[in-house]
């Protein structure tokens, strides 16, 4: 178990009773235990474990933590909770020492932790980069739910479900755990998950519904006095069974039914669905039937009938039936007769009392079909309401109608020869007294005209037909709108049309619509409803971010696509010509047409495609990114574009890596030499001469740009170019704010990994590339990588190399495997054993909250792997991959290739480079601290044949440069994040390379090594999260570190 840091001596103040009083038990049995008077056994040790002492079997602490920092127990209660009888014990022992003794610990306690003294001797910039960003830690919860009938009563139960649990685990105390939840204090879950932090933001979103459900519950019932959110008192037991009454059915069944596990659980049988609603069951059997007999008929019960509880619920199977008030009585009185007395009190009625039987029958048929004899059956009919409008009032004419015989009056229907249906009767009734009339067929309301059209209208149409008389009919205006949509000035402008409308009120009509309002009355007194259509268009705008100002409806431009996609099968949505043009091209880019350029080199296809991309993109004003694989010319087609499309008085600004700015100028002198280039590159007064030049063509790194923002403020460019842009990734970095504020007409971004670990990167650089296309940041966290992928699929471009450059040599990857030398086993094992002792038994919130200091102790297993000679100066013993690496090079000597060797570690490349030098092997160097004009000159000598090899540290010279003069790449360590090497291995493979490319990853078997190939295994298709919408791991998740750890 981790040793969490406890700043309090002070026991919680909520801990049970009884492991209050064991606590005090135990201190009086230790207090005189040891001899506090004795000084030197407060002495501060120099080892890091320091002085343990077992004040019982059961206890262990260290002397320099014992404030409780660090306390361990074995116990169960501790394992559990992280609080025990043991630790009341140990707080009372110290508040029994002397003032000065306990101030004396106290400054004892100060002592660096183990990663405090680890972390400094790491390589910063490594460990920061495999740092991932972390929010509280929690575990996902959800709910699992089940209903019963208990004693006539509705109970519910509830399960926790604990992310990858293996089950859910019962809540024994339901009022106790919503408590637990909204006071964000520790729930014990089982032995074997233990104790978690509960809070509402931890359950996925059908159970805070139901949390927040249950917490008004308790509180709008005042059902426990006890139970005051506002003052943190604590309930008492209440007990796993959550009992309601009938009333909140309504309210709970969907709450329940949209967990992810329900059920309904009977004697008999499981319901994954409870079907609740007040229209007649459907069962498969018949329930009732009237038989008759001689001079009379007889109610019989011929199948389950099923049971009322409450008087107020009937239940059959999985059907819950809220009965009507004025039923109650009588089935109740029913299912008593049925279960209680069905064959010593028949139901026989005479002849003579036809009417009470028909009254009964109308009432069962409420609730279940009930089969009759044919002079009882009930006949259906169909009413007409004829509505006209007089001065003040709305009149009804109603008309029933019996197949070709049609009642005009309630006397007309007792002259009826058969039974009509009474609850449908009843319902009509009920609608009429409900629109201000009365229960009669000819009748007068006051109701206002719109509560009419917009409540009672519909209402009516359900029942039976509608006729409006003129006067009604040119009041009504329910034409559904005509939606145009087209580009206006750089927005897209969406208009309503609205028929019979006057010019001067469409505006007012829009903003009601636009407001979600059900209608819209003009001054004339007409009503505009709303059709569903209508709203829903109007709701997907806002969804879409389209704004409503001045009477107009607008949006960003970007959202072309988007909208498109959205309305394609709306018949009653005009896209202008303009903007069908926009949306094709946005989906048909390689049809676009493009302009002449001269560029001394030939395109291949897919250049030129890509080149129709930018140049699409460009004609609208969009930014985008081309994504495509590293060495498949990305440069050669930013330079066509820029050929193509830059006017004489217009400039370009190019921000790239540092060690790339010299390569950019030179494929500039290559491709299009006539171009007048300058790169700013050097002291800030020199760069400050060379912004005001106003080249056609300016080349700066990231740092010199955020440092010369306002120079380049000053100048005016039309096109900004963005190398690298993963470099931008962090939204809150002083680079990507300073971008944000830099005004340019179009942006591009170019990067083989625009994502490398999350989906907010690649929300970073479209905040600067095409600002407006997607949400607010906090938004954009809760799309689905699917849906991201859909808003941006028209403004990335992304080709693979074995999709487009079938000509390319051959990649062949190898895993070249070494072991560790004795000496480096034993530093690894301790090393290991730390770390697992570390994680073992660890909760997941425990982990992740001591991410950083088991990252730094993962970070030295890869050294110790590489050589335990990268942080231990006086290290003598040999290095199994160092010898590995030095048998791989004198191969590839033989074999007359040339390699590029990468290190994360810079340390390691001077080790090799110092190998190298006594093997007499001539090589170049690139870190960090190269200066970029002179990575480009090695790069150009080594790629005319100078020199056996190349060493690269990973983070310097990952991206960007040309090394097709290489044809074999070695990896001496691996990352995290297959993305960076993929970035590595394109610098060899990439076009203009003509042998075949041999890649090895150097592998310490038996070690972390093996377990990090295997999570680069999952997160090879990292890109896809976004750039085809699948899903995929980006960070090092609790799993991943104990299976790299071999922990269970």
């Amino acid at each position: 178990m981790i040793r969490t840091e406890v700043t309090s001596m002070t026991v919680p103040d909520r801990l049970p009773a009884r492991m209050r009083m064991d606590g005090r038990t135990i201190f009086q049995q230790i207090k005189n235990y040891f001899d506090t008077e004795n000084k030197e056994y407060f002495k501060h040790p120099n080892t890091y474990d320091g002085i343990s002492m077992h004040l019982e079997p059961n206890i262990l602490t260290s002397m320099e933590h014992f404030d409780l920092t660090g306390f361990h127990c074995e116990c169960k209660d501790f394992q559990n909770q992280g609080v025990c009888k043991h630790w009341v014990a140990m707080d009372l022992y110290f508040r029994s020492l002397p003032q000065a003794i306990q101030e004396r610990i106290g400054k004892a306690s100060h002592k660096p932790s183990f990663a405090s003294q680890l972390i400094p001797t790491l390589p910063s910039d490594e460990l920061q980069d495999e740092l991932v960003e972390e929010k509280a830690v929690v575990p996902s919860l959800s709910l699992h739910g089940q209903v019963e009938i208990r004693n006539h009563s509705i109970a519910w139960t509830l399960k926790l479900q604990v992310e990858q649990a293996s089950r859910a685990y019962v809540i024994k105390d339901i009022a106790h755990f919503i408590f637990l939840i909204f006071q964000k204090e520790d729930y014990f879950v089982s032995q074997k998950i233990g104790t978690i932090r509960l809070s509402l933001d931890q359950f996925n979103q059908a159970s805070q519904n139901l949390l927040l459900y249950i917490k008004k519950y308790f509180i709008d019932r005042n059902e426990h006095s006890y139970f005051n959110f506002s003052y943190g008192i604590s309930p008492r037991d209440c007990g796993r069974y959550l009992e309601t009454p009938v009333s909140y059915l309504n309210d709970l069944v969907p709450l329940f039914q949209a967990l992810d596990v329900f059920q309904y659980v009977t004697s008999k049988a499981e319901y994954p669905l409870i079907f609740l609603d007040d229209s007649p069951f459907i069962p498969e059997e018949e329930i009732f039937k009237v038989v008759k007999s001689n001079n009379h008929y007889e109610i019989i019960n011929t199948a389950y009938f099923g049971f009322i509880i409450q008087e107020k619920l009937w239940i059959r199977h999985n059907h819950f039936h809220i009965i009507k008030e004025e039923h109650r009585y009588f089935l109740d009185k029913l299912a008593t007769w049925i279960y209680h007395y069905q064959e010593s009190s028949p139901l026989i009625f005479s002849q003579e009392n036809k009417a009470e039987l028909m009254q009964i029958c109308n009432i069962i048929s409420n609730y279940v079909p009930i089969s009759l004899p044919d002079e009882l059956q009930i006949h259906d009919f169909i009413p007409t309401f004829a509505f006209s409008k007089t001065r003040n009032e709305i009149a009804l004419n109603m008309v029933w109608s019996f197949g070709e015989k049609q009642v005009h009056s309630k006397q007309d229907l007792l002259t009826l020869p058969y039974t009509y249906q009474a609850s449908k009767a009843r319902k009509i009734y009920h609608q009429l007294l409900s629109a201000g009339f009365k229960e009669e067929f000819h009748s007068l309301s006051k109701i206002k005209i719109v509560d009419f059209f917009l409540k009672e209208l519909p209402r009516f149409r359900t029942l039976g037909q509608v006729q409006l008389d003129e006067s009604l009919e040119k009041l009504l205006v329910e034409d559904p709108a005509v939606i145009d949509i087209f580009d206006d000035e750089g927005f897209l402008s969406v208009q309503f049309d609205f028929s019979m409308i006057s010019e001067d009120e469409i505006e007012k009509a829009i903003q009601a619509l636009w407001n979600q309002e059900s209608h819209y009355q003009t001054k004339q007194g007409k009503v505009l409803v709303f059709d569903d259509e209508s709203l829903k268009v109007a709701q997907s705008l806002q969804d879409l971010r389209a704004k409503f100002s001045d009477g107009k409806i607008k949006m960003h431009k970007s959202r072309a696509f988007s909208l498109s996609e959205t309305f394609k099968d709306n018949e009653h949505i005009n896209f202008s010509r303009d903007f069908k043009k926009m949306a094709y091209d946005l989906t048909h880019p390689e049809e676009f047409d493009i302009k002449p350029y001269e560029v001394k080199a030939k395109l291949r296809s897919y250049q030129k495609e890509g080149v129709k991309w930018l140049s699409m993109l460009d004609h609208y004003h969009f930014g985008g990114i081309l994504a495509d694989d590293m060495g498949l010319g990305k440069t050669l087609q930013t330079i066509t574009l820029l050929e193509a499309n830059l006017k004489p008085d217009q400039k370009a600004l190019i921000l790239a890596p540092a060690s790339l700015l010299y390569n950019w100028k030179e494929e500039f002198r290559k491709f299009v030499p006539h171009k007048q280039v300058e790169v700013a590159y050097s002291s800030k007064t020199e760069r400050i001469k060379q912004i005001e030049k106003s080249a056609t063509i300016t080349i700066t790194s990231y740092p010199s740009f955020r440092s010369d923002l306002k120079h380049y403020q000053k100048q005016s460019y039309d096109y900004l170019i963005l190398d690298e842009a993963q470099m931008i990734k962090n939204s809150q970095t002083k680079t990507a704010q300073a971008l944000r504020e830099f005004d340019v007409k179009t942006c591009y971004a170019l990067s083989g990994t625009p994502i490398e670990n999350r989906l907010e990167e690649i929300w970073s650089i479209f905040q600067i590339v095409l600002p407006g296309l997607l949400p607010s940041k906090k938004e954009f966290s809760k799309l689905s990588p699917q849906l991201v992928a859909k808003l941006i699929q028209p403004f990335v471009l992304r080709r693979k190399k074995d999709e487009v450059l079938t000509e390319l040599p051959e990649l062949s990857e190898h895993l070249y495997s070494n072991e560790l030398s004795s000496s480096q086993k034993t530093l690894y094992l301790a090393q290991l054993r730390r770390m697992q002792e570390m994680v073992s038994g660890a909760s997941a919130y425990e982990i992740k909250r001591h991410k950083i200091e088991i990252l730094a102790g993962l970070t030295r297993l890869r050294q110790i792997c590489n050589t335990p000679a990268l942080f231990l100066e006086d290290y003598k013993g040999d290095s199994g991959k160092m010898d590995s690496l030095f048998e791989l090079l004198d191969t590839i000597r033989e074999k007359g290739s040339r390699p590029l060797i990468f290190s994360q570690f810079t340390s390691m490349l001077d080790l090799i480079e110092q190998e190298l030098e006594k093997k007499e092997m001539s090589h170049f160097k690139i870190t960090g601290q190269t200066p970029s004009d002179k990575r480009q000159e090695m790069v150009n000598l080594f790629n005319q044949g100078e020199k056996d090899c190349f060493l690269i540290s990973l983070k310097a010279g990952g991206t960007g440069l040309n090394l097709t003069g290489a044809d074999t790449v070695i990896l001496c360590d691996l990352w995290w994040n297959p993305a960076v090497e993929m970035q590595a291995i394109g610098r060899s493979h990439r076009l203009g390379q003509t042998k075949q490319v041999d890649v090895y990853r150097l592998i310490t078997l038996g070690t972390i090594e093996e377990k990090i190939q295997e999570l680069q295994e999952s997160k090879k298709e990292l890109f896809n999260t976004v750039l085809e919408g699948q899903e995929s791991r980006s960070n090092l998740s609790v799993d991943d570190i104990k299976e790299i750890l071999g922990v269970e």
